[in-house]
């Protein structure tokens, strides 16, 4: 099962960028929620360990936005550096993995924050079941964000 670091696959898109303009922490967000979706749809198991929440604005995983609040954007290109090292935080990304962050960079990582945000509120998104049945913050569940990624690409548009 992957174990990686939220804050590491934020890198990943972060690094993708090249750009030392200020992302919005809502795109950073969304891009990790849906390249951990479509891992789980196309790999068979989640990119990130930790499960994302049901804020407001959609999924959130908190380590990220923890990060962010407590330390802001350090490294080169705004990423996300490990205080008590003063290092870009990464991890090793198997082949696979690195295709479906680059398949996401190219699909997703030329939209806004906002637009990322709507896709994953869409109706029977894991987000909505999750913030509907279960109250804001929730956990999203795996396997309802494995299978809305599925059913993505069983519609063709993954």
């Amino acid at each position: 099962m992957a174990d990686h670091d939220a804050r590491a696959i934020a890198n990943e898109f972060l690094l993708r960028r090249a750009d030392d303009a200020w992302p919005r922490q809502m795109y950073i967000q969304k891009l990790c929620h849906i390249a951990n979706g479509w891992n789980l749809a196309i790999n068979g198991e989640p990119l990130i360990r930790e499960l994302p929440e049901a804020w407001d604005n959609g999924p959130v995983f908190r380590s990220i936005w923890d990060h962010i609040k407590s330390f802001g954007y350090r490294g080169e290109y705004n990423t996300l550096v490990d205080p008590k090292t003063d290092s870009v935080i990464r991890e090793n990304i198997t082949e696979d993995e690195q295709k479906v962050i680059d398949r996401v960079w190219s699909k997703y990582g030329h939209l806004g924050a906002s637009t990322l945000s709507k896709l994953t509120h869409e109706a029977n998104s894991p987000w909505e079941k999750a913030y509907f049945s279960r109250g804001r913050n929730a956990n999203l569940s795996m396997e309802d964000i494995r299978e809305h990624y599925i059913d993505l690409a069983l519609a063709g548009r993954g």
